[in-house]
């Protein structure tokens, strides 16, 4: 926070989200439930105070203390879930078993995409690959693109600036992510659509419940997504460009030059996950700035301090809920033994709503001081496109505020659309509207007309 006087300002405004009768009565953390859904903060509240190392019937664990979280997450006695392992155990018994109608006949192609994802490796193979990406995501390589974000944000809002409404999720929050990390990767303008289309459905490996029919789409996306990433490879070790894929190719930690997998789920990686949580950062962010127009007011007027919002918008309310993690021996988290082979969830929302760390916790204050939030993990799997993420944010923030400083619901009264789904947090839509302006013209840039 400045130093600087300035006017004092009434309090937040309290946010809008459906009434609690859906938390049961007696505790039972279900991520499943459709309450939990629509707004998971009441549940956090009961899973903090009622039982904060939680075990489900389910058979995981359910963390939701700000400590508790930061401790699993940087103990090396827990290991990232082993996802691909799950699915080579899937795999032989679809292999072993008659199959039945919808079941993927097998999950190849799914096993040899994920199990070179760094999200689900420890060291030393996470240590060498996350070593030879993170250069692409310094922070002066990372600024080189502000002036991209910029061009992009505008170009895809000047044409809606005449109409007066849209939906902010699909014409705004969505796009420019996509747009932002296939320019960093190298994938051709003309190729957007459909590696999006493979990155939305691969995305569901995340989740933990999903379907075996759903396993057979994913397994199949994955399949075709690689043979377009072998393609593009081929294509730039010919010709190299200045995008990631070249940089990654030419990329070496003592010698060692990553494998062509390796260079192929790294492409895979990066798309799905460089995209998806900045979407739903921009979707929750703007949804948060609507239901508090007095904070929103201020940060139009102290553009300066937009840095510092966009940490509390990430605290606010995560785009990443959830993450999970294994124990590797028997430890001992407050008073409840987990034992080795266990799996347990850190709720990295209800940490960062856990009042025993933030003070006025479910109040949105964009200048919160030492926000250390849990929105992109922490220790060693500590998000690596973490800067590009805030960047983009920053500008979608920006150009908003600028051109519709009047956004606002179309129907304050309707249900907000969320995403089915149990780690990721975002909007499916979100209808807006806004006083329309004619002084835009049509095309990147956004220049006056």
């Amino acid at each position: 926070m400045t130093n600087e006087l300035r006017p004092l300002r009434p309090p937040p405004a309290v946010p809008r989200f459906p009434a609690t009768s859906g938390v049961p009565k007696n505790l039972f953390f279900n991520p499943r439930d459709r309450a939990f859904n629509q707004n998971p903060y009441p549940h956090y509240e009961r899973l903090r105070n009622e039982d904060p190392v939680h075990r489900s019937p389910f058979g995981v664990w359910f963390l939701g203390k700000y400590k508790h979280v930061r401790e699993v997450l940087r103990n090396p006695s827990f290991s990232v879930q082993d996802v691909p392992g799950q699915l080579k155990r899937k795999n032989e018994l679809l292999k072993t078993r008659k199959l039945v109608p919808n079941q993927p006949e097998n999950l190849d192609a799914l096993i040899a995409n994920s199990e070179n994802w760094f999200a689900f490796l420890e060291a030393p193979d996470h240590t060498r690959l996350r070593r030879l990406v993170t250069g692409a995501f310094h922070k002066h390589t990372v600024e080189r693109l502000r002036g991209y974000v910029q061009s992009c944000a505008a170009a895809f809002l000047d044409p809606l600036m005449r109409e007066g409404r849209m939906d902010l999720m699909q014409d705004f929050a969505v796009r420019l992510p996509q747009n932002v990390i296939a320019h960093l990767l190298g994938i051709p303008a003309r190729d957007f659509p459909q590696c999006v289309a493979w990155a939305e459905v691969i995305g569901r490996i995340f989740d933990p419940l999903v379907s075996m029919e759903e396993y057979e789409a994913l397994n199949r996306c994955s399949a075709a997504f690689m043979e377009y990433a072998r393609g593009l490879i081929a294509l730039r070790r010919e010709d190299p460009q200045d995008d990631l894929i070249s940089a990654l190719i030419a990329a070496r930690d003592d010698q060692d030059k990553l494998t062509e997998a390796e260079l192929v789920s790294i492409i895979l990686l990066n798309f799905g996950a460089g995209e998806e949580t900045v979407v739903n950062l921009i979707g929750n962010g703007s949804l948060a700035l609507i239901r508090h127009p007095d904070e929103r007011a201020y940060l139009r007027s102290r553009p300066e301090i937009m840095p510092s919002a966009v940490e509390e918008l990430l605290r606010y309310d995560a785009p990443l809920q959830m993450t999970s993690r294994t124990a590797l021996k028997d430890y001992l988290i407050g008073d409840k033994h987990i034992k080795a082979g266990e799996q347990v969830y850190v709720a990295l929302g209800s940490a960062n709503r856990d009042p025993e760390r933030f003070v006025n916790p479910t109040s949105l204050l964009l200048e919160r001081e030492n926000n250390q939030h849990m929105s992109f993990a922490d220790g060693r799997h500590l998000c690596v496109g973490a800067g590009l993420a805030r960047l983009e944010a920053q500008e979608a923030f920006k150009i908003l505020l600028e051109r519709m400083p009047d956004l606002r619901l179309v129907d304050p009264e309707a249900d907000i659309a969320w995403r089915s789904h149990t780690v990721l947090r975002g909007m499916l839509s979100l209808p807006v509207r806004f006083t329309p302006s004619p002084i835009y013209s049509i095309g990147a840039g956004g220049s006056n007309a």
